[in-house]
């Protein structure tokens, strides 16, 4: 069985591990390991927004350096902000002489001091971008083929309308990010209808969530989530489906204030996108951490037509 190097990421190892459960049992579902790096360590979740600022830069270029000092050419993470911290810092190196020289000049000086490493006795070698950074759904598309899922499928997703929602981070900004089109973006709504479901298109599936401003201005978090979540119910979804981390928390957590605060509101169940997948291959409900969720999503299960869903629903 093919092995891909695989960065996790702060989030997936608690809040989200059923991000990272669900994907790993994908994976193996579709013939490929994702192979979590040994010595990972947090990739700074932003990357700088001055460019003469590097320390941003040495977290993210360090766990990519260690990828292609294992000989491996390719890095498949899932958390948008991981993805869109190590993709960024990899575009900074490629293309900017000075950075990549100032970053080289850190992990260099710092190499002698990881003394939890074993030993190697290998040349230093600069880190000039070799690494491709791959978010898991490019790889879907890319390496496996978005047409290539319904083959493999058991329980296709047949019954349900999911609104994908893509959120700002997975794809912006374009020039470094080349994810998708960051305006009219369609990988989650192929990969979506790859599984047989429902695929319903709203106003606001590329809007901010309010991020972090669920710590600072939980308010402003609520009125941004709500307007997402009434759109997507309003053109038809009866879920939704993200990839980040920080988006699901949002989306999910923020419902019951949402509620106290909107009187119409209805419930909707988030779902990770590897949820999805897992169960479209087969895996039942108890394996995708559905009793992490705020909002029950067993109305959702209940409509698919498959033993598992039966079950759940009884």
């Amino acid at each position: 069985m093919a092995k891909v190097a695989y960065y996790p990421g702060c989030a997936l190892k608690e809040r989200s591990s059923h991000l990272d459960r669900s994907a790993r049992d994908a994976a193996l579902g579709l013939g490929f390991e994702l192979d979590e790096l040994e010595t990972w360590t947090c990739c700074g979740a932003v990357p700088p927004v001055s460019s003469e600022r590097v320390m941003n830069l040495i977290a993210p270029s360090r766990i990519l350096k260690d990828v292609r000092d294992s000989g491996r050419k390719e890095l498949i993470t899932i958390c948008d902000f991981c993805y869109n911290t190590l993709k960024r810092a990899n575009y900074s190196i490629r293309n900017d002489e000075v950075i990549r020289k100032r970053v080289n000049a850190f992990l260099a000086d710092d190499d002698p001091e990881r003394t939890y490493l074993e030993s190697d006795d290998a040349p230093w070698v600069d880190y000039d971008g070799e690494v491709k950074v791959l978010h898991l759904l490019e790889y879907l598309r890319d390496i496996i083929g978005f047409e290539n899922l319904p083959a493999g499928l058991k329980n296709p997703l047949k019954g349900i309308n999911i609104a994908p929602y893509y959120g700002c981070v997975m794809l912006r900004p374009e020039k470094e990010i080349k994810l998708d089109n960051p305006e009219n973006p369609t990988i989650i709504d192929e990969f979506t209808r790859a599984l047989g479901a429902g695929v319903v298109s709203f106003p606001y599936r590329t809007e901010c969530c309010g991020s972090y401003l669920s710590v600072s201005s939980p308010d402003a978090s609520t009125r941004l989530c709500y307007r997402i979540l009434s759109s997507a119910r309003a053109n038809g979804a009866d879920a939704l489906v993200v990839s980040c981390p920080l988006c699901f928390y949002n989306l999910d957590s923020r419902q019951e204030a949402i509620a106290e605060a909107y009187p119409d509101f209805k419930p909707m169940p988030i779902f990770y996108f590897t949820q999805l997948l897992s169960l479209a291959l087969g895996n039942g409900p108890e394996k995708q951490g559905f009793d992490m969720h705020c909002v029950d999503v067993s109305p959702i299960l209940e409509k698919l037509d498959t033993p598992e869903a039966a079950e759940v629903g009884e």
